[in-house]
């Protein structure tokens, strides 16, 4: 079925690149997410969107982000879970559903892979339809500047006309798995992050600003700076969600407490659940409780989902479960498949 065709492209696909390419995965932080997550949080973001909003993911002008795209599973999963109605999807499909990869082998994987979800919705009559909603780019690029004509790549027209035709797209959903990495740990690693001036000077006034930690370090983490990037991304006029799966670091690191208060402060609504399995520095007992972890690493995983919506004055309602102690991993996706969104 489906979901299994998913499973084992996202199984394979990690697996390889693991193997044949540690250092990228390393340097981007990749982690490809279980579809059990995916679902969730696609059903996630439709709840939260008809109760926040009043609106579907099948609504014109619903524009749907996934930044991340690895091998292109949320929006696979979007497609063919019947979260957007047959009649919404070709025109979804052509003009609100969009998807970045920096990764050459990964783009093509998301790209042949979309394509392939909704050419199968549409029945062996329908005539194939190319997915012009994904870009080869580095995301965190594309806030380093206001003017869409600077990333018009000669090289690549077309995919530079996509990149310029999502940047004027008003974003109202964002989804996905930032990476995780937090840069080399030692200079003979090769594993530099790539520096992006403007968004960490905006986690520097805001997240750094507020925080009362002397080292600061981790907030200029890859995941927080997705986080930064997709709450400057969300259109400023209507407001939207930002539903990932990342590190779950901020939810008692001490150097996030300005995150936190950041979080409080620019949204309306926050939903957290936090899947655990954090057991670096832990030992015995205390990283039994914790459980296994869903992505086999070793950092503890929560999934988030942030409600921006314009007006909206004074603290955010914060909602947090924990999955609980002793869990192995197939037991927290079992949970997280039992449960099917955060509203439940």
């Amino acid at each position: 079925n489906a979901e299994a065709r998913q499973r084992v492209i996202v199984e394979l696909y990690d697996k390889f690149f693991r193997t044949a390419f540690p250092r990228t995965v390393e340097k981007l932080g990749i982690v490809y997410t279980p579809v059990e997550i995916v679902d969730f949080i696609n059903r996630s973001v439709a709840d939260v969107l008809q109760a926040a909003f009043g609106r579907s993911l099948s609504d014109a002008d619903v524009h749907v982000l996934d930044p991340f795209t690895g091998t292109g599973t949320f929006l696979v999963r979007m497609v063919e879970s019947g979260l957007i109605t047959p009649a919404a999807l070709p025109h979804k499909y052509a003009t609100e559903l969009h998807a970045n990869e920096i990764v050459l082998l990964a783009y093509y994987i998301a790209s042949i892979n979309i394509e392939n979800a909704y050419h199968a919705t549409q029945g062996e009559s329908a005539a194939y339809t190319p997915f012009n909603g994904i870009c080869l780019t580095d995301t965190f690029q594309l806030g380093e500047t206001d003017d869409v004509n600077w990333l018009y790549a000669p090289a690549l027209p077309q995919n530079s006309e996509r990149v310029q035709a999502q940047q004027n797209a008003p974003i109202q959903v964002i989804i996905g798995n930032p990476p995780y990495s937090i840069g080399q740990r030692s200079a003979n690693d090769d594993a530099q992050n790539q520096s992006y001036p403007r968004l960490e000077q905006r986690i520097a006034d805001t997240y750094a600003a507020r925080s009362s930690a002397t080292l600061k370090n981790s907030l200029y983490d890859s995941y927080i700076k997705a986080f930064r990037w997709a709450s400057d991304r969300l259109d400023k006029q209507h407001g939207g969600i930002i539903a990932f799966i990342s590190n779950a670091g901020w939810i008692d690191g001490n150097a996030m407490d300005g995150f936190r208060k950041c979080l409080e402060a620019e949204f309306s609504a926050i939903y957290v659940v936090n899947l655990r399995g954090g057991v670096r520095g832990k030992i015995g007992e205390s990283a039994k409780k914790e459980g296994k972890n869903v992505f086999n690493i070793m950092t503890g995983v929560a999934i988030t989902v942030l409600v921006k919506k314009p007006g909206h004055t004074g603290k955010a309602l914060i909602q947090y479960h924990d999955i609980g102690d002793y869990l192995s991993r197939e037991e927290k996706l079992a949970i997280i498949a039992e449960k099917r969104s955060i509203l439940d």
